[in-house]
């Protein structure tokens, strides 16, 4: 694995492949259905973690110049996943997926667009 720092704009790509991976598996499924399935489960956790790794990884100019984008919150989740695993609220974690994180894609995607790094 290579230690070089990444750009931060591939660091918002991750930001938005987790969140398409997050969607793709779980279109079409009920929360009771999410939570009785394991492997979604933990599909949707790591792309949560890698979320969350992301964005830790953005520059503070980015992260002023865009405060729609809730950095602080989407570290914390991932906090709480990787260090507080056993304390997981799934129906947080498929509101966030559900709710929280679809209007995050045209924003993130904006960075991208305005970025001139």
């Amino acid at each position: 694995m290579c230690s070089a720092p990444r750009k931060w704009k591939y660091r918002i790509r991750h930001m938005l492949q987790a969140i398409e991976k997050m969607q793709a598996c779980t279109t079409n499924m009920s929360y009771a259905e999410f939570a009785d399935d394991w492997m979604v489960v933990d599909i949707v956790q790591m792309n949560l973690l890698v979320f969350g790794e992301a964005a830790r990884h953005i520059p503070d100019s980015i992260l002023q110049a865009y405060p729609d984008i809730p950095w602080m919150e989407i570290r914390g989740l991932r906090y709480v996943i990787a260090h507080e695993y056993d304390r997981v609220d799934f129906e947080i974690v498929w509101t966030v997926v559900q709710e929280e994180l679809p209007p995050l894609v045209p924003l993130l995607q904006r960075i991208l667009d305005e970025a001139k790094e």
